[in-house]
């Protein structure tokens, strides 16, 4: 059987140990050819140890793995006095705790709920402020700052340069080819690629600005049904510059994130989402089975990509793109592709004069053959729809592709697409999963503790020897890696909330297994809003009056966060005073998130120190907010300034969401479309009791992000517009290890969820839930489609599961999922149509899910 697999391959991308990744068979493909050089891994790095350690760590168990990257033991809790903190009684006053929030404040020293909901973070901060509250600043609070600020300042630079660029840049390459069609107008053979170049650029043309026409009439009807595609918005079958076809997920084009926000934006999502993902083949995927692309498919492609450096060079839109990709470069980082910079070297290596001599064979094969040998030939993480053969040895190695302004190579993507099929190999054999778990993200970054809620999913699916190799790769990364872009240093910021392996000097609360869990939820609520605001470039594998105050403040003390936050800053200021970006008033809000970062930082460490606060350390997180005036609702101080919207921002109620891994069949080859997404929910309110540098036990108050993740089905791409209704639908779709210290939106218990190691006892086994959940469709009543949601709890995870829509005499209308499905939150999208595609009359319907022995039944109403 043949399956789908979305998986990242290292092979030979700038690669200065092709000797090694050829030599060794005993391990996954993926892990043996990372690029060292490309990834900025230490120029020390040892080769020899690297292949020794893949040769004597295959086949690991999760007990093996756990001792490689062993978190020790967290404290179960820490028993707190909070009735006689100072100030619990009037926070208590004011939130009315329920008993079930006071007991986990007594058992952990701290409590999230989700019965205190502020609108946003500066609505919360007013509020405490309003009262007389001390406060707590949350790591949460100060990333969701850096996410409300880099989406808006990202969008800036999109609207005011970027879409500008892009447009020039289409622009003069596609008024560069007629030139070219009369400089080969004597060689009829090069006609076809003519049409591929015309194609091409009329394609995102047309996607940013209606009115563009191809140069040549014939190509209209071609140009046509591609945009129709992008319209359709999902995967197809299509022979694209080429005489096979090949499978092209248009899925991808779905607007979302910011780019819903403006007409202008949506098309230039639309418009750089072509350029960005459709390849260019110059070597032909390898290790998938027919229709292969054919050596004239490759060489027709290859004249292509040449074609493309000659319209560049005849155009001057050479330092149009390389002003882009300069841009995209400090924001993202580095294409995953050959560019068109590497094409102009490859030209310049094998002394082509023109695109006209890859018509002789053997001329076309030279320049494959020194291709080969390039650092930048391969791609690390393929994007694409290909199959895989589970019987065959082999693994998929993904297209030498040009793409003229391809997405980026991301490190968090790499780690999805590396845990996956075809990815992982056991005692020989390819091993099935389909699907990543966020929880996989945060253990090859760094988080050992992430790896013992993994322990389900790497015993059934055998992958601890990929995320030991992951880890190994991960944490050979210099400095030069994380300072490498935007991207990258946010990423790091959320690396320092793992946590230590010596916690004996932190904060009673913070020992906690409890602790260590909501930290999990912070950071993949900021990954989340971080791939959401990437989605573009980041490449997917297949998350007089009252005076008031705040009487006492507390940051929360992870000083290497403050730090992180500030490295971000400095990048900021300084790329925003070069030439390429050059803007004082966004160098200015760096260089200020730099300074409030430095301040952050040096309470944090006076905190875990125990050393009393300076009187100006204390005047400034007194001047977290405050006003002219009494106790107004106008925002100022410098909290709001961490916003580069200021006011506005802080004030900016805010969920989002990304996909961020796609997986288009199940495990048996039936086509799920399969999209998983991470995202954020409604802010919940922390209460912490804690012991402050004068040996007060105090109570704190503070607002922290909620995370949410779950499947949808066919494709589906979430918008954030459909996430604000979505995320709320029963049954809620947090991660299970937040139960531990969250109370539910009543300030009652939630369902018994995992602990982190704190014991001997916590190792005692608690059954697995097993309730099969059916929601709600939404819209209810619908027209013309509607989303049905559903859980499959980990007690029925891998049983088989039919979601079928029934008509109210109980024929079967049509069956919208069979398969295995493994445990997690699922949304499946009804069109309102019948087995044979054909629109059903207004009525009610009944939609009957299976899981195993369980059963659920839900109504709906279609209305036209």
């Amino acid at each position: 059987m043949l399956l789908f697999s979305w998986i990242h391959c290292a092979v030979g991308r700038r690669c200065a140990v092709k000797s090694v990744c050829r030599s060794l068979s005993v391990v996954p493909l993926f892990a043996l050819c990372f690029s060292l050089a490309h990834a900025q891994v230490n120029p020390q790095f040892d080769i020899n140890a690297y292949r020794e350690f893949l040769a004597s760590h295959r086949d690991l168990t999760y007990e093996q793995l756990n001792r490689l990257h062993s978190s020790g033991l967290f404290t179960a809790g820490a028993r707190t006095d909070f009735q006689s903190a100072a100030y619990f009684d009037s926070i208590d006053a004011k939130y009315r705790l329920t008993t079930y929030e006071k007991s986990l404040v007594g058992k952990h020293g701290f409590v999230v709920t989700e019965r205190l909901q502020p609108a946003t973070f500066g609505h919360a901060f007013q509020e405490i402020y309003n009262c007389d509250l001390p406060v707590f600043i949350s790591t949460d609070a100060i990333l969701h700052a850096l996410h409300m600020s880099y989406d808006e300042i990202l969008m800036q630079v999109e609207r005011s340069v970027l879409s500008a660029k892009l447009d020039s840049l289409l622009a003069a390459l596609h008024n560069a080819l007629p030139a070219l069609a009369a400089k080969y107008d004597s060689i009829p053979a090069m006609k076809p690629m003519l049409n591929d170049i015309d194609v091409y650029l009329t394609v995102p043309r047309s996607l940013l600005n209606a009115g563009a026409a191809p140069k040549f009439p014939e190509n209209a009807a071609v140009v046509g049904q591609l945009l129709g595609f992008i319209r359709n918005q999902q995967p197809v079958k299509y022979p694209l510059f080429s005489g096979t076809e090949r499978d092209i997920d248009f899925s991808q084009f779905t607007p979302r994130g910011h780019y819903t926000r403006e007409p202008e934006l949506t098309w230039y999502f639309q418009a750089m989402m072509w350029l960005g993902r459709t390849e260019i083949y110059l070597i032909a995927p390898e290790g998938v089975p027919p229709p292969r692309q054919t050596d004239q498919d490759i060489q027709r492609q290859t004249i292509d990509a040449v074609l493309i450096n000659e319209a560049a060079e005849l155009s001057g839109a050479l330092r149009i793109i390389g002003e882009m990709e300069n841009i995209l470069r400090f924001f993202v980082g580095e294409p995953d592709n050959v560019t068109l910079e590497n094409v102009r070297s490859l030209v310049q290596e094998t002394h082509l004069q023109s695109a006209r001599e890859l018509l002789d064979v053997q001329r076309w094969k030279d320049l494959q053959q020194t291709l080969k040998q390039q650092s930048y030939a391969f791609q690390r993480i393929n994007s694409q729809i290909l199959y895989s053969d589970p019987m065959d040895p082999d693994g998929i190695k993904p297209a030498s592709s040009f793409l003229l302004i391809g997405q980026r190579f991301i490190v968090d993507s790499y780690v999805t697409g590396s845990v996956v099929f075809d990815k992982i190999v056991y005692q020989g054999d390819k091993v099935r999963r389909m699907l990543p778990a966020t929880l996989d993200v945060l253990f090859a970054l760094g988080n050992d503790a992430a790896g013992q809620f993994l322990r389900t999913e790497l015993d059934q699916y055998h992958y601890a020897s990929n995320l030991a190799a992951l880890r190994y790769l991960i944490d050979s990364y210099d400095q030069s890696f994380w300072q490498a872009s935007l991207y990258n240093e946010w990423l790091n910021a959320i690396r320092t909330l793992d946590p230590p392996g010596d916690r004996a000097g932190l904060p009673a609360f913070m020992q906690t297994a409890a602790w260590w869990q909501e930290k999990m939820n912070t950071q993949l609520a900021s990954w989340g809003q971080l791939r959401h605001d990437n989605l573009l470039y980041g490449k997917q594998s297949y998350s007089g009056g009252v005076i008031c105050s705040f009487p006492e403040s507390y940051v929360e003390p992870i000083p290497q966060f403050y730090d992180a936050v500030r490295q971000f800053a400095e990048s900021g200021a300084a790329a925003f005073q070069q030439p390429f970006l050059h803007d004082d008033w966004i160098r200015s809000y760096f260089v200020m998130m730099r300074g409030i970062a430095d301040t952050l930082a040096a309470v944090a460490r006076k905190e875990l120190s125990g050393t009393l606060l300076s009187a100006e350390e204390k005047g400034f997180l007194h001047g977290m907010l405050h006003y002219g005036y009494g106790c107004g609702d106008m925002f100022s101080g410098w909290y709001p300034h961490l916003y580069f919207t200021g006011e506005t921002g802080v004030k900016q109620v805010d969920m989002v969401v990304a996909d961020v891994h796609t997986a288009p069949t199940d495990a048996l080859g039936s086509p799920v479309g399969w999209v998983l997404h991470g995202g954020t929910g409604p802010l919940n309110f922390e209460f912490v009791v804690t012991e402050l540098p004068d040996g007060r036990l105090t109570a704190f108050v503070g607002p922290v992000l909620s995370y949410y993740e779950h499947l949808s089905t066919n494709f589906k791409r979430l918008t954030d517009e459909e996430w604000k209704t979505m995320y709320a639908v029963e049954p809620s779709f947090r991660p299970s290890f937040v139960n531990l210290y969250l109370a539910d939106s009543k300030g009652g218990s939630r369902p018994d969820g995992p602990s982190l190691l704190a014991g001997v006892s916590d190792n005692e086994m608690k059954p697995l839930p097993s309730a099969l959940l059916l929601g709600q469709n939404f819209p209810n009543p619908f027209n013309p489609s509607t989303v049905i949601p559903f859980t499959i709890p980990a007690g029925l995870a891998h049983a088989r599961v039919e979601l079928t829509v029934y008509d109210v005499i109980g024929r079967s209308v049509k069956r919208l999922l069979s398969g295995d499905l493994p445990e997690g939150h699922y949304l499946t999208r009804w069109d309102g149509t019948d087995e044979s595609g054909v629109v059903v009359p207004s009525g009610v319907y009944f939609y009957h899910l299976a899981a195993g022995n369980q059963r659920a039944v839900g109504k709906m109403s279609l209305l036209k």
